[in-house]
């Protein structure tokens, strides 16, 4: 077990949490507040409103749209697979929230798994004209 980097990243955690320690939206803070916000929102929604108000989302009034009350983050145009705390993390890897609660681990693996998708996405993608 490599103790220096665990030390490392926890030290980095701390200062960023420091750095950041006040939400954008303190009325938010609690689950249930952030919950509430959903009472107005479409029920054909693809993210269900438990896991958006877990992963630190307020709903916006308009469409799918969402806000994280801590870093301010806005994400809308959810797709069927789209993951929460992945979008928020992908999206805002600095936000105190996601820290917290996930751990930088999750967000490196977050963005490792983004890149290499892409990666082979575009892979897929490549096509080659020939003449013959």
């Amino acid at each position: 077990m490599n103790l220096l980097k665990y030390s490392t990243d926890f030290q980095s955690l701390v200062h960023s949490v420091e750095e950041n320690s006040d939400p954008e939206y303190p009325m938010y803070s609690s689950f249930l507040s952030r919950l509430k916000t959903y009472d107005s929102r479409s029920p054909q929604s693809y993210q269900d409103k438990y896991s958006l108000a877990q992963c630190g989302f307020t709903y916006t009034g308009t469409d799918d749209l969402v806000q994280c009350y801590y870093c301010g983050l806005l994400l809308g145009k959810w797709e069927k697979n789209d993951e929460p705390w992945s979008q928020h993390a992908l999206h805002n890897p600095k936000c105190i929230f996601i820290l917290l609660y996930k751990g930088v681990q999750f967000i490196e693996n977050v963005k490792n798994e983004y890149i290499d998708n892409n990666r082979v996405s575009s892979s897929k993608s490549e096509s080659y004209d020939t003449i013959d």
